[in-house]
C-alpha cells in the first residue's frame, strides 16, 4: 500500500514541511505491473503475499477489480501487508521507503503453491520485492517451462546480492532504470546519451539476451535487438511519477504475451510510461491498451 504525502517540494535532510494532502492507494511493484498487464489485454495472475489486515483486503479487492486473478495471492497470518511511505513534490518527483512486510515471507517453499500456474504462462514478470532467492527459483521454473522471463531488477538495494546469483541465466530480458543500470555495472554517469552504451555494457556483464534501460523524459534504450533500439521520450505534463516504471514493465510483458516483437513491445511500454505520469496513483494511472494505441496514433 502506497502512503503518499504531497508537499510543494521534497524535504531536505532533517527538515519538516507542511503537506498539501495525504492518500493511501494500492501499489507495490508486482501489483502495479499486474494491473498494467491486465489493462493491456493479457490474462494476468499475481503471485505474492499480503497480511491478514485491512491493507491486504483492500489490495486483494483492488487487483480483482482491475481484472487480475488473485487466486495465488497468499495471506500471511504473522506479517503485516507491505507498505511504501512516499514523499512527493509538486513536480511529481518522489522519494519512498519500501517496507516489504508479508512480501519478504514468500519463500521458495511457498512459491511451490504457484508452480502449476507458472508452467502455463507465456511470460513471467519478476521483481526483487519477494527477495532474490525466490525470484531466482521462479525464473528457473518459468524458463524450464518455456515461458519468457522478464526481470525488472529492482529495488536497487537488492541488486548487489543478485549480481552473485544464478537468476540471470534464466532471464530473457532485464528492465532497469538509469540508476539501477549504473548500480549493476558500477558506472556513474548522469548523461542520458550514455544510456545505450550503459545498456550494452550491462547486457554483456549479465550475459542476457536483452537489456532495457528507461531514461525518464529521455525515453528508453534497448540493447539486444538488431542494432539497438532508441525510443525518444514523449513530451507530456507530469502529475506524478509513481508506478510509471511498473506500468512500462507490465505493458511490455502483455505485448510479448500477445505475440508482439520486442521492438514493438518497448515502443508500447514507452508510451504507457508517458501516459502514467499524467495521472495520479499507480493502479489507476495505468492506461488501457486502447488508450495507449490511440496515444501512439496521435
Amino acid at each position: 500500500m502506497d502512503l503518499i504525502a504531497t508537499a510543494p517540494r521534497l524535504p531536505r535532510a532533517g527538515e519538516s514541511l507542511l503537506g498539501a494532502n495525504f492518500i493511501a492507494i494500492p501499489g507495490g511493484k508486482a501489483g502495479n505491473q499486474a494491473v498494467a498487464a491486465a489493462r493491456h489485454c493479457a490474462q494476468t495472475a499475481i503471485v505474492a503475499r499480503v497480511g491478514n489486515d485491512a491493507f491486504g483486503d483492500e489490495l486483494r479487492q483492488a487487483l480483482d477489480r482491475k481484472g487480475v486473478s488473485v487466486g495465488l495471492l497468499q495471506t500471511d497470518e504473522n506479517e503485516a501487508t507491505g507498505v511504501s511511505p512516499v514523499l512527493m513534490g509538486a513536480d511529481g518527483e518522489y522519494s519512498s521507503i519500501i517496507v516489504p512486510g508479508a512480501s519478504k515471507t514468500m519463500t521458495v517453499a511457498r512459491l511451490a503453491l504457484a508452480h502449476a500456474a507458472v508452467r502455463t504462462c507465456a511470460v513471467v514478470l519478476l521483481q526483487f520485492e519477494i527477495g532474490v532467492e525466490s525470484s531466482a527459483a521462479a525464473a528457473q521454473l518459468a524458463s524450464q517451462s518455456g515461458a519468457r522471463v522478464i526481470l525488472n531488477a529492482s529495488p536497487a538495494p537488492l541488486l548487489r546480492e543478485a549480481m552473485t546469483g544464478t537468476i540471470w541465466r534464466h532471464v530473457h530480458a532485464v528492465i532497469v532504470n538509469h540508476h539501477e543500470a549504473q548500480v549493476l555495472t558500477g558506472e556513474r554517469s548522469d548523461q542520458p546519451e550514455d544510456g545505450m552504451q550503459l545498456a550494452i555494457r550491462l547486457r554483456r556483464r549479465l550475459d542476457v539476451p536483452v537489456v532495457i534501460v528507461t531514461l525518464g523524459r529521455d525515453g528508453t534504450v534497448c540493447a539486444g535487438v538488431s542494432a539497438g533500439l532508441r525510443v525518444p521520450g514523449h513530451v507530456v505534463p507530469v502529475v506524478d511519477t509513481i508506478g510509471a516504471g511498473d506500468a512500462f514493465a507490465g505493458a511490455i510483458a502483455a505485448a510479448l504475451a500477445r505475440g508482439d516483437e520486442m521492438e514493438r513491445a518497448v515502443v508500447i511500454g514507452n508510451a504507457v510510461g508517458a501516459l502514467a505520469v499524467g495521472r495520479r496513483g499507480a493502479h489507476d494511472a495505468s492506461p488501457t491498451l486502447a488508450e495507449t494505441l490511440a496515444f501512439l496514433g496521435e
